[in-house]
């Protein structure tokens, strides 16, 4: 079976990388090779959609596994979405992937980074206050 990787632009530095089929070694080559290009100091949220990714292998962990801790040394965020129970059991027992990465939906993941960027613009507002209250 054979492995469809979409790359979706969701905002500025923002992907949405949905797979469909199997990462195994068979496919896991394909799908290194398009993310690629996004695994770079530019890309600041990389959220995998794995509502149809029927199956991962080791070498499909380590895809991902590569996946986050390059963009985790860019600065950026690394999370998942709408794992299938057999995905997530994989992810489980491997380990290798923190909790706080993986989201039930992508409707969850949208209201977290909401949540996030509102957090920063306060932040950033709360700088401003100080710097003109001094």
């Amino acid at each position: 079976m054979s492995l469809e990787v979409n790359i979706e632009k969701r905002g500025a530095g923002f992907y949405e990388v949905s797979l469909n089929g199997r990462l195994d070694t068979s496919t896991y080559i394909p799908c290194e090779e398009n993310l690629n290009m996004l695994l770079n100091s530019s890309t600041k949220i990389l959220m995998f959609n794995m509502k149809h990714l029927s199956y991962i292998s080791s070498m499909g962990l380590r895809v991902l596994f590569i996946a986050r801790k390059t963009i985790s040394e860019h600065g950026g965020k690394f999370f998942m979405t709408n794992l299938q129970p057999q995905v997530a059991k994989v992810f489980e027992i491997a380990h290798v992937l923190p909790k706080d990465s993986v989201f039930e939906s992508i409707e969850e993941a949208d209201r977290y980074f909401d949540n996030m960027q509102k957090q920063e613009i306060e932040k950033q507002e709360n700088k401003k206050k100080d710097l003109y209250s001094e």
